[in-house]
């Protein structure tokens, strides 16, 4: 998928759902490599007596050399799910939104990674503290009318 075709791709409930089986890999590996980036800090700073939040941590972590092979695996993660057409809002906790056409308007289909299905939208500048039920999520319709 082109960046084009990506910045207009509009799913509907079922392709959206239907996408799921591709990017749950995808998005199990992503958050993996945050557990990765969090173990290495903690080990790091253990090692070392240092607070999380110092500078001198940091200038460990950086001649260990290991985060940056870690964070070129996060940017190259997201990137892989976002080919699909789908945003990555939440990459530690596994949130995906997939742009949908609502009643003359742009919502997200949302969906976090452990949820068996996408049952739930929000507006977009409301963001996952306003998601929303799927009226029929065994339909897979949106209150109203889905384009």
């Amino acid at each position: 998928m082109t960046e084009t075709e990506r910045e207009r791709k509009l799913f509907t409930i079922d392709e959206a759902r239907a996408l799921l089986p591709q990017i749950v890999p995808e998005v199990a590996a992503l958050m993996e490599t945050f557990a990765e980036i969090r173990s290495e800090i903690q080990t790091t700073a253990a090692k070392t007596g240092l607070p999380g939040d110092s500078p001198d941590l940091a200038g460990q972590l950086e001649t260990r050399g290991v985060l940056p092979r870690l964070f070129e695996r996060v940017t190259s993660g997201i990137e892989r799910i976002q080919r699909h057409g789908c945003l990555v809002n939440g990459p530690e906790e596994g949130l995906i939104d997939f742009p949908c056409l609502y009643d003359q308007e742009i919502v997200f289909l949302c969906w976090k990674f452990g949820e068996s299905t996408i049952a739930h939208w929000h507006r977009i500048a409301d963001g996952f503290a306003g998601r929303r039920p799927l009226l029929d999520a065994g339909e897979g319709t949106l209150p109203g009318s889905i384009h």
